[in-house]
């Protein structure tokens, strides 16, 4: 429990003192209790919420893009569009039984499991998972009939034994749990298209008669040794039978280039600071295919610089995520997906394909 909910609770502990006993009572008493009361209560919520060992899932849904979306919105759109998302979320979330742990910048951690074990946690989860982002989905098409910009979300779930209570001090404290099952949820939505539920190979194994699954792929995370296999979710068969809304990667016509590319791997949301030069042969609004010089791994994620040849005086700025990559000694035919919408630089890639094909 947090400092503010021991706040609260505290206040509402002095509101029944001065109904029973009066204004005058409870002005005494309030320094008196501050004093007598703060430092075992802190320890009865402690106490309350000791930490255990549980089986939890985890899911975290986070906006592909938004950092650079930031650079081109209005801050009062950017607080809208930010409140609308969690909203959603929360709803989501507390309608499946699962558990708020935290909002993180642009992302929403939710525990499914603790405080409160259930049969169906996994699979509960899974569900809110793909309602989620048929939310988004909703939402962004409420959003182009108001002309703002489209969000995207790439969603991590991860199932496992975490240790579960409440961490901190008597200054502060919360619940939440910690453990290798949490840090894998972060690392796979790490690897998440927009639009996709990625999952773990436990939870696939805990939901395999109850889930319809698409692409299989092993990458390596930061932290293991061994390659970790992650399953596209594409539909749950409990409680209902829910689709995940398929993105099309390839919606959009594609011209035929053929210009330089130079890009920086992004790790952990971390711009590393090594570039690598490549040669993009076709592009359209969503992505692009390009021959590079080393073999990225699928659900890896770049920032490429393209050069002038858009049409600008200086290098246009998209992050990507790789698809797939093909070729045996290079250089390496790669497929990208744009994970930035409706930044300006994916604007002026718009604008390029357009003109190249109808002139506008």
């Amino acid at each position: 429990m947090q400092h503010k909910d021991r706040q609260l609770l505290f206040s509402g502990m002095v509101g029944v003192i001065e109904e029973i006993y009066g204004a005058a009572s409870c002005c005494q008493l309030d320094a008196m209790l501050r004093q007598k009361l703060t430092t075992k209560l802190d320890e009865f919520l402690l106490e309350s919420q000791p930490v255990a060992l549980t089986e939890a899932t985890i899911l975290i849904a986070d906006l592909r893009g938004f950092t650079a979306l930031m650079e081109s919105l209005p801050s009062h759109l950017m607080v809208g569009l930010l409140n609308r998302f969690y909203g959603l979320m929360a709803q989501l979330i507390e309608r499946h039984g699962g558990v708020i742990d935290k909002f993180m910048g642009d992302s929403v951690m939710a525990l499914f499991g603790a405080p409160v074990r259930r049969a169906d946690d996994l699979l509960r989860a899974l569900a809110c998972a793909v309602e989620m982002q048929q939310a988004m989905a909703e939402m962004n098409r409420h959003s182009e009939g108001r002309g703002e910009p489209s969000l995207y979300a790439g969603i991590g779930v991860s199932t496992g034994d975490v240790m579960a209570g409440s961490f901190g001090s008597r200054l502060y404290s919360e619940y939440t749990v910690i453990g290798d099952p949490v840090n894998l949820a972060a690392r796979i939505e790490g690897y998440s298209l927009r639009g996709q539920v990625l999952i773990s190979e436990t939870s696939y194994l805990g939901a395999r008669g109850h889930i319809e699954i698409g692409a299989v792929n092993d990458v390596m995370v930061k932290g293991k040794v061994k390659p970790v296999t992650l399953y596209e979710l594409k539909a749950v068969s409990y409680p209902i039978p829910l689709a995940v809304p398929e993105i099309e990667i390839r919606k959009s016509p594609r011209i035929i280039v053929d210009f330089p590319v130079v890009f920086r791997k992004v790790e952990a949301k971390r711009i590393l600071s090594e570039r690598f030069t490549g040669k993009v042969n076709d592009l359209g609004y969503y992505g692009l295919s390009a021959d590079l010089p080393l073999i990225l791994p699928p659900y890896s994620e770049i920032l490429m610089s393209l050069t002038p040849e858009l049409g600008v005086d200086h290098a246009v700025e998209v992050y990507a995520r790789v698809l797939r990559a093909s070729g045996e000694q290079g250089p390496y035919r790669t497929n990208l997906q744009f994970t930035t919408m409706d930044t300006p630089g994916h604007r002026k890639v718009k604008q390029y394909v357009d003109q190249m094909l109808w002139g506008q």
